[in-house]
């Protein structure tokens, strides 16, 4: 297995250290070195107290800190499965529609939509954030937050869902 060289800048035990626990967690070895670089920055921000460790050695603090960053990419790709599979069987595909009767259904939607929920839908299919739709519409991003669901529902009884991310 190669692992990334950052000689000079962690020390190996420390790099090792993020292999042999994403091994152990059942990390193929050619996801590690990506695994590694996601992890290396908090190694090196680390810092080691001794006297507010209970007794722990540095490499078992550490390794509590590896371990919960890997727990976390496992819980990621986790929901990223789940989303797949949800999505996977109901998701539109682009042979389902002509460009044309999609952009028509998607105008249609568009149209039975209050004024709030129409200016966020646009907004957001122009890339603006939910803080910009926020203060453009005077309100909260909590607020945004909730038109996104009602215009999620709203696409979704239209049978449009699959083109909508969450």
């Amino acid at each position: 297995m190669e692992t990334v060289n950052y000689d000079g800048v962690v020390e190996r035990w420390k790099v090792d250290l993020i292999a042999t626990r994403a091994r152990r967690m059942g990390f193929r070895p050619d996801e590690i070195p990506d695994i590694q670089q996601q992890i290396i920055l908090d190694v090196m921000a680390f810092r080691f107290d001794a006297d507010k460790s209970n007794g722990a050695k540095e490499s078992t603090a550490l390794q509590a800190l590896i371990d919960n960053h890997l727990k976390n990419i496992c819980r990621a790709s986790a929901r990223y499965q789940a989303h797949l599979e949800r999505f996977g069987g109901e998701r539109l595909q682009e042979s389902d529609f002509e460009p044309e009767e999609l952009a028509a259904d998607i105008r249609a939607v568009l149209e039975t939509l209050p004024e709030r929920e129409r200016v966020v839908c646009i907004g957001l299919a122009n890339g603006s954030s939910k803080h910009e739709l926020a203060q453009h519409l005077g309100c909260g991003w909590h607020t945004v937050d909730r038109l996104i669901v009602r215009i999620c529902e709203r696409f979704a009884e239209n049978g449009l869902d699959g083109y909508l991310f969450g």
